[in-house]
């Protein structure tokens, strides 16, 4: 039985947060990659962090209003577009969409190998946790269209009073774009706010976007997720759970797209810590990426922020 969390904390600047800065602005840099061979300037890199702990009331805010492209974060919110059309009872997750083998995109698109001969059929439900647990894009499409589109996913959003999430482009057309690098990093659209995140994120686990069986449903498939365990997992205690969507793009001329994960952290008593972690641009392996997320989840887990 998963717990929900009631309670959503007030938002506050990184100034107004008591105490020390819980992260240094040497461990940002090297994340952005600034100062390795190469990256001189790191031009379009950033860091935006949101962090919210629920039960010590402690917050960490850094770049938390700034626009960082989603990559694979968009498909948490394309799914719960997905499950508040099935909660208004206009389409069921246990709908079956056939998927062409023919249609499959060559980017990372695992469920090419579940698809017997030239097409397969598989249910809403299924797709959703394709899309949330293996990160799929051609499954990620296929809910954005079955929706009505981008721009339907995101009206959808915003009457369920989720602010600051665009979905604005497929994955089939989103990806040959990132490729323009230096234009992507400075595209609002598939972008979101550390700020707006957590406030989706809060919203989410608090049962305020969907009924009980579909917020059921979907944290289900984010406490699956097995992608990005060098990040907030990796700083988590033991004992600690995480639901989360990650998200990857790729590396253009040495610069890499975004690099983020998002997710509420659940501790063995209950706690709650909301996490959003974007790293746009950087010039840094992505190792250095990763171990910036880990240490700002430790850190928070330590109630160190």
């Amino acid at each position: 039985m998963l717990a929900i969390c009631t309670g959503a904390a007030p938002v506050m600047s990184i100034e107004q947060a008591a105490g020390a800065r819980a992260i240094s602005d040497a461990e940002i840099e090297k994340a952005r990659g600034k100062g390795s061979r190469g990256s001189e300037g790191s031009e379009g890199s950033e860091v935006g962090i949101a962090v919210v702990d629920t039960q010590r009331k402690k917050q960490f805010f850094y770049n938390e209003k700034k626009l960082f492209p989603m990559q694979s974060v968009c498909k948490l919110p394309v799914s719960i577009a997905i499950l508040r059309l099935a909660d208004a009872g206009k389409l069921s997750v246990k709908d079956k969409i056939t998927v062409r083998k023919a249609d499959v995109l060559t980017i990372h698109s695992p469920i090419k190998k579940a698809i017997k001969g030239k097409q397969s059929d598989f249910s809403i439900r299924n797709l959703i946790t394709r899309s949330i647990c293996d990160s799929d894009n051609t499954t990620c499409d296929i809910l954005i269209s079955r929706a009505g589109g981008a721009a339907a996913v995101t009206r959808l959003l915003e009457e369920a009073d989720v602010k600051g999430v665009r979905i604005d482009r497929p994955e089939g057309k989103l990806q040959p774009d990132s490729l323009k690098i230096e234009t992507f990093l400075g595209d609002p659209r598939d972008t979101t706010s550390p700020e707006a995140m957590v406030d989706l994120l809060q919203k989410l686990y608090s049962g305020k976007l969907l009924s009980k069986k579909s917020t059921a449903l979907i944290l289900q498939d984010m406490f699956n997720c097995q992608t990005g365990q060098n990040r907030i997992k990796a700083g988590l205690p033991a004992g600690w759970t995480l639901a989360h969507k990650t998200g990857t793009g790729r590396d253009v001329s040495g610069q890499n797209a975004g690099t983020n994960d998002v997710g509420v952290a659940v501790g063995p008593a209950g706690e709650t810590i909301y996490f959003a972690i974007f790293v746009k641009g950087s010039k840094a392996k992505i190792e250095a990426r990763e171990a910036l997320m880990a240490k700002v989840a430790a850190k928070a887990c330590a109630g160190e922020l």
